[in-house]
């Protein structure tokens, strides 16, 4: 095991050749690897100190102790770092070559050692432990200590690896992008890299206006860069027509408009017209402040971010919604994740599948919750102003107390079920994902004509009963248990229990399933017998006392509760 796959991976090749790592084992606050050449032939190496990775940094390096009292150090790092370390400039040979490995989409490392002598290794092993040792500023003093011990480095090699993707992932990208969904890839890759590992899994296709934005000095040149883009295709949308530009940045250019407010502008407008981006040489940090930016720049914009390796905690962190990826590179992107996946492809199924239905189900129950309220509430608001606020309630206090629980079972479970597509079909549909994006289900003209239709249903429920079958003696008067009064009530309440039902039924895809179908059934079974059983002498208030069975067996209380939710739900059919 090691602190990244890199690692691992140069262990296993270094195996390949004969050089095999034995075994480590702790003596005091050092760790003594035993490697083996082959044959007979072993070293001890005594690591007692190891200067770890850093987005800052961008490399890592470990200290080996002699028995002489020196020490060799050894770097590995980014080579834009790694050249400014050295002692002598990078070989021509290995510009080239690592010029080559990144058209290659490999990721590169340039490797560099020293021999402390120990006069001076026993010096700085003094101020180390006094930094380890600070109670204030303890990073930033072992930051500057590990930078002054790494200098003056000599180069011995370079080390490329390939960053194999995962299965499916060009598939996944195109199926992302056929939605109308704009995908960036936030890296600390070096640019050629970058644009060579975007190419491979289709984010950057052949015929693309490629826009750069690299090796850029000031903000004001990034700036006139991004202006300098046609803005044209920002009108066209991604879905039916992809767009054909995608735009390249790199970690210096970000770092420049990402400290100008009009740069930042200036970003998003080309963004917004481009269907994919790839930022390079990124930190953690500004990965995250790119995901802020576009939530910064249009509040309306959903984000989503995916990652695997704790580089990525602060970008998850940043997005409306965070991915982790459990992978080879560490559970910190999992554990700060609002989702965890095993393998990229599975967004698809994340987004396509679960969100998209999720989505539904959730923007579905939200305006029904409130549609039935409001519908019964209709009844309250309509009788007090035609008795001028006499505080003579429209229900018995009990049909109240069964009004959420007899309604409300029946929904939950059948949306939870409910499902308009197979997860086949919307993985192959992507444009079936757009009422998400684009909030057509909950949003307030949609909500709007829900609060319409309840409001409609509600006043015909309540009006045609109370006032087609009552006199007006018989509201005002003094209302007897029983009475006409309460017989309408009780009317005009199943008109509403039986609407608010149906409309489940016209707004659910398929209501008929399983678990679904069974709780409506209940309910619609279970409200007969609780009616009665409020129209009883066992009933705690006897203001329906015998109206149920009244109802019932009256041919025109019966044509109302038959006639009225047709009339109220006949817009709708």
């Amino acid at each position: 095991q090691g602190e990244s796959p890199d690692e691992v991976a140069l262990v296993q090749a270094a195996s390949n050749v004969g050089i095999v790592l034995e075994r480590r084992e702790a003596v005091g606050n050092s760790v003594v690897h035993r490697v083996c050449y082959g044959g007979d032939r072993a070293e001890d190496h005594n690591i007692t100190h190891v200067l770890g990775f850093t987005s800052d940094r961008a490399r890592m390096s470990v200290i080996a102790a002699r028995s002489d009292g020196s020490a060799v150090l050894t770097t590995k790092g980014a080579d834009s770092i790694m050249a400014g370390l050295l002692k002598d400039p990078l070989p021509a040979q290995a510009t080239r070559a690592l010029a080559e490995f990144s058209r290659q989409g490999l990721r590169t490392l340039v490797v560099a050692r020293k021999t402390i002598p120990p006069a001076d290794f026993s010096a700085w092993r003094a101020r180390w432990a006094e930094a380890n040792s600070a109670m204030e500023d303890r990073n930033a003093k072992l930051d500057r200590e590990a930078a002054a011990i790494e200098e003056g480095l000599t180069y011995v090699g370079i080390t490329a690896l390939e960053d194999r993707l995962q299965d499916r992932v060009p598939s996944t990208i195109a199926t992302l992008r056929e939605a109308g969904i704009r995908v960036w890839v936030l890296t600390g890759d070096k640019v050629e890299t970058a644009v060579e590992i975007a190419k491979s899994c289709k984010l950057l296709e052949a015929g693309m206006k490629i826009v750069k934005v690299v090796d850029t000095s000031s903000p004001r040149e990034c700036t006139t860069k991004l202006r300098e883009v046609p803005r044209s295709s920002s009108e066209l949308s991604l879905k039916g027509m992809p767009l054909r530009q995608a735009m390249v940045l790199d970690g210096k250019s970000v770092g420049h408009i990402l400290s100008d407010a009009k740069a930042k502008t200036a970003l998003y407008e080309v963004a917004v017209a481009s269907s994919s981006c790839v930022c390079c040489r990124l930190s953690p940090m500004q990965k995250r402040e790119l995901v802020e930016l576009v939530r910064m720049q249009n509040p309306k914009a959903i984000t989503l971010a995916i990652g695997d390796g704790a580089n990525d905690v602060p970008m998850i962190q940043g997005a409306h919604v965070g991915v982790g990826v459990r992978g080879k590179e560490g559970s910190a992107a999992v554990q700060a994740s609002d989702m965890a996946i095993s393998q990229f492809h599975f967004l698809g199924n994340l987004v396509f599948c679960h969100g998209r239905k999720a989505y539904r189900r959730i923007a579905t129950f939200l305006c029904f919750f409130i549609y039935k309220s409001v519908a019964l509430g209709w009844s309250y608001v309509v009788y007090a102003h035609s008795m001028h606020f006499n505080g003579k309630g429209a229900y018995p206090q009990w049909l109240d107390v069964i009004w959420n629980p007899l309604t409300s079972c029946a929904v939950v479970l059948i949306l939870a079920f409910d499902i308009d597509y197979k997860d086949k079909v919307a993985l192959a549909r992507p444009a079936l994902y757009s009422p998400g994006p684009d909030r057509a289900l909950f949003n307030p003209r949609t909500f709007s004509y829900w609060m319409f239709l309840a409001t409609f249903q509600g006043i015909l429920a309540w009006s045609v009963p109370v006032y087609g079958l009552t006199t007006r003696s018989e509201r005002w008067g003094d209302l007897t248990n029983g009475g006409a009064f309460w017989q309408a009530s009780f009317t005009a309440f199943t008109i509403n229990y039986i609407i608010v039902h149906l409309k489940l039924f016209l707004v659910s895809e398929k209501p008929l399933r399983g678990i679904g179908l069974l709780s409506f059934i209940l309910e619609l079974v279970s409200y007969a017998p609780i009616a009665i059983y409020l129209g009883s002498d066992m009933a705690p208030s006897h203001e329906l006392l015998h109206a149920p069975t009244r109802v019932f067996t009256s041919w025109r209380h019966v044509a109302c509760i038959a006639l009225v939710p047709l009339a109220a739900l006949a817009p709708e059919a």
